[in-house]
């Protein structure tokens, strides 16, 4: 019997994946994302100790050291290389799927009950069929053997990425982004870059990035790091808005006439990017660059009596395409948010046509033509950019960033996207990167095998069912858990779950209810009690999410006046320290001291009369 479930962009009729699986006995896999194409066959394979591996290209052993490590994990067994000819599980670069369907990412996975084979054209197809195969064992296995199939698959989009904010807080470790290297990499992503205002430490302008700033030596070796799991680390340096960092810094002042963007009628301006791009773009081997320039002001000093001369859409043009033009003897292709050429159609007929326009929004919209519209039309390369809804949260929006990132990739599909962004931004500076990991993965999902508007709930709802399994090693209702810390948000008490409502001892404009405030502080504890289970991989994240909900409890304590003020304190304590600790497993010092100043802070005010709510 056969299911498939191929994208509705892809002109096929097929029966859904959900619909297929309710009309037939097959089993429902766990699988993140979810493949194009999945048949089954009758019969089970079983691992076993004389069970081998075997790879028709040396390029392959890292991919099947992989399924060795998975096995030996999740079964106990210790399986062995062998050769080709007489090995039970064969990674081979003949037979692959054809060209068209993802090229070199394309794969096929046959598993019948003697042998286990995977076959693409290229190491990258190899690798992601690897990672299927770990899914079938981690989340699909009984008695050691997983079901005959045969699973052809391929990615809707090129390229499929996310990117880390590290310049408004968290500077994350080496070995930190290393593992989100390794992790989202086994959901078939392949493509990272690290949002950077004034975080590099440039030679030539030593005094502008903090101690814990990323090195050009530390981003060669993320990037060599990276290759081997098939993500390409793309260059990152805004050139335009959000410049308050470095033209705060003693020296730098003159390069802004408002404090926020560098200014354009300066030719100092050009020559201290000149100087950036020196260090920073050798420093990436990827031939992509983001050059960000994105909300930008331009309506004061020198700046203002340019754009009145010129007019906006051509000043904002013009120092466009003179940066493109620096980083062209890099070998770099720009980058680009693209907020303000939308706002301003008459930019992008003027900008570079080589450049990638990136097209962002993160609401949850139904549809985003008119996002991306501008830049199809005039031919222009684009990706598609929703995000997380992480910022200025305790706790993800999971629901807003389920619609965003749905709908936003499957309109850039059937827009001719070359790719995706998922972003994660830590505007106030409090976020952790370990909040994320549903919302970022939600995004592997739709970017390889995106979800149209009729199926979206089902999808999101098997993918709920996966993710445990899949992230966790486990199978139970750890993810409804998730769900249920971020639909908190829905009760008055908790002021959206924002930081604000967090830090906030003054009486709201309206006060919830002392039912509903009880509620929210005795649901927050019984997340944290719920999740105080074990794991067998990332069980440290849960960590995060306990963090989390015990803030949520401390918002709504913090509204019932029975709560006595010492146990507030004393809770504004511990979650002092442990926000402490948890940032220390992240990130490097820079920015801990400013973020621990606001519990201090906090813990004073509790302690003045009439501060509480």
């Amino acid at each position: 019997m056969s299911m498939k479930h191929i994208p509705a962009f892809l002109a096929l009729i097929v029966l859904p994946l959900a619909a297929s699986r309710a009309q037939t006995t097959q089993p429902v896999l766990k699988l993140i994302p979810t493949p194009q194409q999945i048949e089954f066959s009758e019969g089970r394979f079983t691992f076993g100790a004389p069970t081998t591996v075997a790879v028709s290209n040396e390029a392959d052993s890292f991919a099947a050291a992989q399924i060795l490590e998975e096995v030996r994990n999740d079964l106990e067994i210790t399986m062995k290389t062998g050769p080709v000819a007489r090995a039970h599980i064969v990674l081979s670069r003949s037979g692959a799927p054809p060209a068209e369907k993802g090229a070199k990412e394309a794969y096929s996975l046959t598993i019948t009950p003697q042998k286990i084979e995977i076959r693409a054209s290229g190491a990258a197809g190899i690798f992601y069929g690897v990672q299927t195969l770990k899914q079938l064992v981690r989340g699909n296995c009984t008695d050691n053997s997983i079901p005959c199939l045969k699973i052809i698959d391929w990615p809707a989009l090129k390229y499929r990425g996310w990117q880390d904010d590290i310049s408004r807080g968290p500077i994350p470790t080496l070995d930190f982004l290393k593992r989100e290297i390794r992790t989202l990499s086994e959901f078939k992503l392949n493509a990272m870059t690290l949002y950077t205002e004034h975080v590099f430490k440039l030679k030539k302008h030593p005094k502008i990035a903090p101690a814990d700033g990323l090195s050009a030596a530390e981003i060669a070796e993320l990037s060599d790091y990276a290759k081997k799991y098939h993500v390409e680390l793309i260059g990152n340096f805004q050139s335009f808005g959000h410049f308050r960092k470095i033209v705060e810094t003693p020296g730098y002042e003159h390069l802004s006439d408002d404090n926020w963007t560098i200014s354009p009628a300066r030719e100092e301006t050009y020559q201290f990017l000149a100087d950036a791009y020196s260090e920073v773009a050798p420093a990436y081997e990827s031939a992509l660059f983001d050059i960000n320039c994105d909300e930008v002001s331009l309506n004061k000093g020198a700046t203002k009596e340019m754009v009145d001369k010129l007019g906006l859409e051509k000043v904002y043009a013009m120092h466009i395409n003179r940066i493109a033009q620096m980083l062209r003897k890099y070998g770099k292709t720009p980058m680009m948010w693209g907020d303000i050429a939308v706002k301003h159609p008459a930019i992008v007929p003027q900008l570079p046509k080589d450049l990638i326009v990136l097209s962002w929004g993160y609401s949850p919209r139904e549809s985003f033509d008119n996002a991306i519209e501008p830049f199809k039309k005039i031919g222009l390369q684009f990706w598609v950019c929703p995000g997380v809804s992480c910022w200025n949260r305790i706790w993800p929006d999971f629901k807003t960033a389920e619609v965003n990132i749905s709908n936003y990739v499957r309109d850039g599909v059937k827009n001719g996207a070359a790719g995706m962004l998922n972003t994660t931004w830590d505007d106030d500076g409090e976020n952790f990167f370990n909040y994320n990991w549903w919302p970022l993965i939600w995004g592997a999902e739709v970017a390889w095998n995106p979800a149209m508007s009729d199926s979206r709930d089902s999808r999101r709802k098997e993918f709920d069912a996966a993710f445990a399994s899949c992230f966790f090693g486990r199978d139970d209702q750890i993810t409804s858990l998730l769900w249920a810390l971020s639909n908190l948000r829905s009760n008055p008490a908790s002021g959206g779950l924002s930081d604000k409502s967090f830090w906030r001892t003054e009486p709201a404009e309206k006060p919830p209810t002392l039912e509903e405030a009880k509620k929210l502080s005795t649901d927050g504890a019984k997340i944290v009690e719920q999740l105080n289970q074990k794991s067998k991989y990332n069980a440290d994240t849960l960590a995060y999410a306990q963090f989390a909900a015990r803030r949520a409890e401390f918002v709504g304590l913090r509204q019932q006046p029975d709560v006595p003020t010492d146990r507030l304190i004393q809770l504004a304590k511990d979650l002092k320290a442990e926000y402490a600790r948890l940032w220390k497993l992240e990130n490097r010092p820079w920015w801990l001291e400013e973020n621990l100043r606001k519990y201090d802070d906090l813990i004073a005010r509790l302690r003045l009369p009439a501060t509480r709510p």
